[in-house]
């Protein structure tokens, strides 16, 4: 139906353009009445085929958005994008599962780590008051300045948390 009415707007707009040579012709013959009234009645009937076309074009928009809308709106169309949009979800719910499970590591790494550090620091603590202890009980054998230099060490030890250090002084103790 539309190529017919394309056709019949073209044929319109041809029978206009006819109409402008005769009335050129009539023209160049003299005859001004005739002329005047041939361009003025092409120029309605090329009025009317623009405005054919214009409701052509019209009809074949609101045809086409009609067909858009009457797919968008179809029971296939619908539980296509319900489909999509539960496929959606379940992404969305595996990626926020994904960073939660990411961020709980974290924070429990942290945790984990503090937890360490603090044992660490702990047993370190320990070891120092036990070969501090040591160093007490040996004071009276050992000459002043070689239990300064072990005690000034012991504390170098314990600020640089060298534990390895410390159990090294510690089998330089005389026996009790």
């Amino acid at each position: 139906m539309a190529k017919r009415l394309l056709i019949s707007v073209m044929t319109v707009a041809s029978l206009s353009m006819l109409l402008f040579v005769i009335g050129f012709v009539c023209w160049k013959l003299g005859l001004g009445f005739v002329s005047g009234a041939l361009y003025w009645l092409a120029g309605k009937i090329m009025l009317l085929a623009i405005g054919l076309l214009v409701a052509l074009a019209a009809m074949a928009f609101l045809a086409a958005l009609w067909r858009e809308l009457r797919g968008y709106f179809s029971a296939e169309a619908r539980t296509l994008r319900r489909l999509l949009s539960l496929r959606v979800r379940g992404l969305n719910a595996q990626r926020y599962w994904l960073a939660q499970t990411k961020q709980l590591r974290y924070w429990t790494g942290l945790k984990r780590k503090a937890a360490l550090q603090a044992n660490n620091r702990r047993h370190l603590r320990t070891l120092f008051r036990a070969i501090n202890a040591d160093l007490q009980a040996v004071k009276s054998q050992l000459p002043q300045p070689d239990y300064q230099h072990l005690r000034k060490a012991l504390r170098q030890y314990h600020r640089q948390a060298d534990i390895a250090a410390m159990l090294a002084l510690r089998e330089q103790l005389p026996c009790r």
